[in-house]
């Protein structure tokens, strides 16, 4: 079962995407760091270089993740249907 529930999009997010080739994902509170990282790459096959979480005041999960220079933010959020 995937730790990841879904993608955020949010000004800020987009921006992440836009100029850091972040995205950002609400996840399962229990869910830790490694296991966000072997979701996400095995999901929408890409490379990640960094996971930052924190949980939010609405009691959520929030990870941000870092993706390789070989992946596009943009690309990947339009592929899984964000935009």
């Amino acid at each position: 079962m995937s730790c990841i529930k879904y993608p955020t999009v949010t000004e800020k997010a987009v921006d992440k995407m836009d100029f850091e080739n972040k995205m950002q994902f609400i996840v399962d509170l229990d869910a830790n760091k490694p296991e966000i990282v072997d979701d996400i790459e095995q999901q929408f096959d890409v490379d990640i270089e960094n996971v930052t979480t924190m949980v939010t005041p609405q009691g959520e999960k929030k990870a941000t993740v870092l993706l390789s220079d070989d992946h596009d933010a943009q690309e990947i959020a339009s592929r899984i249907g964000v935009f």
